[in-house]
């Protein structure tokens, strides 16, 4: 896998976590992590795709490389002379244009000969967004450097760091929290997605597509309006054939898929708001889950890969235990749905037993290959919502912002009257005889709300002295 590959590259190099966290975030927005990636919207008017265009210019037969501006590589590389570069370093060292570790070579002569001060923010990161914006508004310096833009490329570098950092550490966080979510393409123009509702969320229902094809792309794509419908194609791949479940009228949509993207990572994408109730598992002679379970499909392929089946059976795990973690699911818990005990983790093959869905065998034709089934998923669930870390604690209180400023914000208040001590009362009304201390001109019971428990900034620290000082004639 790229991601390990760049990872591992950068390490050696001695970047600290948080750095390579930040450029593989950025890395990832512009390519994907995809060596060959040539931009999207140069594929149609070339005539090529990602791996012709590697190919003719490798052989020779497509010789403006350097001036078509078409951005490529990992980093995609635009401008001409950087591209010249490029270029040369690759010839240079006899290897494919395509080839990931010259690009990271090249990346990295880059970095130390011609932005030495992005480098040395990438060696020193106290954070993931310190060293993506660094490489953001210095390195990339794309159109679009918002403070969306910003935050977008700060939580793909999140990812990185969890995945690879907390591994190193031997912790077992959970892959998704409040502060790395999963990947979203939202299908707003989808048939469910523009007929469905909201509801009350009980529990987490798995499938699995039935067809050999295990890349999302076939059935993820951004909405044309998507605002980042282009970094996401290039996430996600092209679907050319266009009969993914965003284009098409389908009596059917999920909260969110599993898959590959176009560089071969497995993944998760949300495609529509948690609490809409999904067009996903039918109904029985007793109802339908579809009324409050949230629902994913899992990319099949040809069922006897077990590398394949060993990735997205722990994504399907890690993006339940999120979910379970965000609503509060019990995953050994049970709800009543008329006079049926349906459990709150479950796949189509059991809401069909139960008389709650369509006839259906997902998941359970493909798992018991592979030692698994919905007990052992309820149990590898748990687990990881038992497990404790850094990360964890980080996510329930330091990384809430909102909270933090509510709690502050709050505590403050507290502070901001008369209240004082005894012990200071002949200098607090020395303070106020001299005008040393004048409150900040609201009363409180006729008085001089001087806020005496607050904290005193350098602001008003200095300006105190400015006043003593101009009491004592030295000002």
């Amino acid at each position: 896998m790229n991601d390990k590959v760049i990872h591992d590259y950068f390490k050696a190099k001695g970047l600290n976590e948080y750095g390579i966290a930040g450029l593989m975030g950025n890395l990832f927005a512009e390519s994907g992590l995809k060596s060959n990636n040539l931009q999207n919207s140069y594929e149609t008017s070339l005539g090529m795709n990602d791996n012709a265009y590697v190919t003719a210019v490798d052989n020779g037969t497509y010789t403006n490389f350097v001036y078509d501006k078409a951005g490529f590589g990992i980093a995609q590389w635009t401008f001409w002379s950087r591209k010249q570069a490029l270029l040369d370093f690759a010839k240079a060292s006899g290897r494919s244009i395509g080839d990931l570790h010259m690009q990271l070579d090249f990346l990295w002569k880059e970095l130390s000969e011609g932005y030495s001060n992005v480098l040395n923010v990438l060696r020193l990161a106290t954070s993931v967004l310190e060293a993506s914006n660094a490489v953001l508004l210095n390195f990339e310096k794309p159109a679009n450097q918002s403070v969306g833009v910003q935050k977008k490329r700060a939580e793909y570098g999140q990812r990185y760091y969890n995945q690879f950092a907390t591994t190193q550490k031997g912790g077992c966080a959970m892959k998704y929290s409040k502060s790395n979510k999963p990947l979203v393409c939202m299908q707003t123009q989808s048939t469910c997605y523009k007929g469905t509702r909201k509801m009350d969320i009980k529990g987490v229902l798995w499938h699995s597509t039935g067809a050999n094809n295990p890349w999302l792309k076939r059935y993820v794509q951004p909405s044309d309006n998507d605002p980042n419908k282009a970094e996401l194609l290039n996430m996600l791949g092209v679907n050319n054939n266009r009969n993914d479940w965003n284009h098409i009228e389908r009596q059917a949509g999920l909260n969110c898929w599993i898959g590959k993207l176009a560089n071969g990572e497995v993944t998760t994408v949300q495609t529509m708001p948690w609490n809409y109730r999904p067009w996903g598992c039918g109904s029985g002679r007793n109802g339908s889950c579809n009324t409050g379970w949230i629902q994913f499909e899992i990319c099949e392929d040809g069922l006897t890969d077990v590398d394949y089946f060993n990735k997205v059976y722990k994504e399907a795990c890690e993006i339940t235990a999120y979910l379970c973690k965000l609503y509060n699911i019990d995953p050994y818990g049970t709800v009543r749905v008329g006079n049926v005990t349906v459990p709150t983790i479950l796949c189509h093959a059991d809401s069909y037993q139960l008389g709650l869905g369509s006839g259906h065998a997902d998941v359970m034709h493909w798992f018991p290959k592979f030692g698994k089934s919905m007990e052992t998923a309820r149990n590898d669930v748990a687990a990881l919502l038992n497990s404790t870390s850094d990360s964890g604690m980080e996510d329930d209180f330091m990384n809430d912002q909102e909270k933090f400023n509510q709690m502050f914000s709050s505590m403050r208040k507290g502070l901001q009257d008369n209240d004082a001590g005894n012990w200071s009362a002949e200098a607090r009304q020395w303070a106020l005889d001299t005008g040393l201390i004048a409150g900040n001109g609201t009363t409180l019971d006729g008085q001089p709300n001087c806020m005496w428990a607050d904290f005193l900034t350098r602001e008003q620290l200095v300006a105190v002295l400015h006043r003593f000082a101009k009491m004592m004639g030295k000002a």
